[in-house]
């Protein structure tokens, strides 16, 4: 049987074979290609305004998939590094009762308020601990502004 692409000669010893399409031109070179941007890149450090004054406020937000797995990672340690004055927590899938003594008594942050699903234990749940009063007073509170629909203060 004949090589695929490749026919023979039909008056010769068969020895011989002939291209079926002519050769291929060689393609030119390609550039190299750049090494592709990092996904991402932590912003740097600003400890000044543009102006040069302190920041005054900081703020943090992170989805930790799990209060207790984000604790056993070093999450409270990371907390106390950062030293935030605002500290969100999403995805914390503890029921506001369940919510580890650990976290409950971080220095700096007195300020707390804890929400999940009341029917569905372990689902869902966020955090909002601050250093200072995060929703206003009470008095605030009770005429219903400076509270989420979640709770209050």
């Amino acid at each position: 049987m004949p090589k695929r692409g490749k026919k023979k000669e039909e008056n010769g010893s068969g020895d011989e074979y002939k291209p079926l399409a002519p050769p291929r031109r060689p393609r030119p070179a390609k550039a190299a290609k750049a090494s592709p941007a990092p996904l991402y890149e932590d912003p740097p450090t600003r400890e000044a305004t543009p102006d040069g004054r302190r920041w005054t406020l900081k703020v943090t937000t992170w989805n930790v998939d799990g209060l207790r797995a984000w604790l056993r990672k070093g999450g409270a340690q990371w907390v106390q590094e950062e030293a935030p004055d605002v500290l969100c927590l999403q995805e914390t899938k503890c029921a506001v009762s369940a919510v580890p003594a650990e976290l409950r008594a971080l220095p700096g942050l007195p300020h707390q308020f804890w929400s999940s699903a009341k029917d569905r234990p372990g689902y869902s749940g966020v955090g909002l601990l601050g250093r200072g009063l995060l929703w206003g007073d009470r008095a605030h509170a009770q005429r219903g502004r400076g509270r989420s629909k979640g709770g209050g203060a």
